[in-house]
This record gives structure tokens, C-alpha cells and sequence, in this order.
């Protein structure tokens, strides 16, 4: 073997060696970007889950600021009858009644204005947390995508490796 030949098999050699470490990094680089998806992920399910308590608390507290206005409300009907009383009216009768109807009417279009909100507040939150959750699946359906990428390109580094030692093999025969 000449020394021309045994410097051109070294050369190929090492070029081999170097695709081969190159195939290993982008193996390396698959399995990094697959558990940053699966990271990604993770936060986005967490902010679901946030999401999703959040609106069940609105849903508390609607139901809560529901019970106090009925309450103030109540108090407030009882002091308009009392007044009419005091005045010497009978309160459940022509223009007081109609008084007093009109507040319970009012009282109980704010009641259900309270129960809309708080109904389109929990429903916001509820969509955001799938919003999040379908996040999290696109980002690792783009994990497995960017995974399956760089093994193509570690696969083709270790075939260029494979078809250059054979070329130098042929080369040497």
C-alpha cells in the first residue's frame, strides 16, 4: 500500500467518523426537541388547569354576589314598604304596589345580568383553557415533526458516511 493510498483511506476514515458524529448530534438534537415539546406541553396543560379554577371560582363568586344583591335587595323592598306604611298608604295596593313591583322587576333584571356575566366570564376562561390544552398538542405534534427531521438528517449523515467508505474502498481495489 502506498502512501498516497493509506493517507486516502485515513482521510475517508476520518470523513466517515465525522458523519457519524454528526448523525449522533442530530439524534441528540431529535430527542432535545421532542422534550422541549413535551415541556411546552406541560405549561400549557398547567394553564388549563389554571384556567379551568379560575372559572369555577367566577362561578362561585357570581353565585355569591347573586345571594348578597337578593339580600340588599330584600332589605330595600322591606324599608320602601315600611315607608309607605308610615305614610299612612297601604303598600300592596295601586301606586305603591306598582312601585314596589317595579323595584322587583329592576332587582331581578340586575339578578340576571350578575348571573350572564359571571356565565360568559366562566365560559371565556373554559375556552381558553382549551385553547391551552389544543396548544399543548400542537406543540408536540411540532416536537414529534422536528424529532422525525432531524433523524432523517442523522439517517442521511450515516448513509453519506456508509457510501463514502465504500467509494474509497473501490477507489483502493
Amino acid at each position: 500500500m502506498t502512501v498516497g493510498t493509506a493517507l486516502f483511506a485515513a482521510g475517508t476514515a476520518i470523513s466517515a467518523y465525522g458523519q457519524m458524529q454528526t448523525a449522533k448530534g442530530f439524534d441528540k438534537l431529535g430527542a432535545a426537541q421532542m422534550q422541549a415539546a413535551e415541556f411546552n406541553k406541560s405549561i400549557r396543560d398547567r394553564n388549563a388547569r389554571v384556567a379551568e379554577r379560575e372559572a369555577d371560582l367566577r362561578e362561585r363568586v357570581g353565585g355569591r354576589e347573586e345571594v348578597r344583591f337578593r339580600k340588599k335587595f330584600a332589605k330595600l323592598q322591606a324599608q320602601a314598604e315600611t315607608a309607605f306604611r308610615k305614610g299612612g298608604v297601604v303598600a300592596t295596593t295601586g301606586t305603591p304596589l306598582q312601585v314596589l313591583m317595579e323595584n322587583a322587576s329592576e332587582g331581578e333584571e340586575e339578578v340576571q345580568l350578575i348571573k350572564l356575566e359571571t356565565a360568559g366570564e366562566a365560559t371565556r376562561l373554559r375556552e381558553q383553557a382549551t385553547n391551552q390544552r389544543l396548544a399543548g398538542e400542537v406543540a408536540l405534534l411540532e416536537g414529534g415533526q422536528q424529532r422525525m427531521a432531524s433523524s432523517i438528517r442523522a439517517d442521511s449523515a450515516r448513509f453519506e458516511a456508509i457510501a463514502s467508505l465504500f467509494k474509497a474502498g473501490g477507489q483502493i481495489a
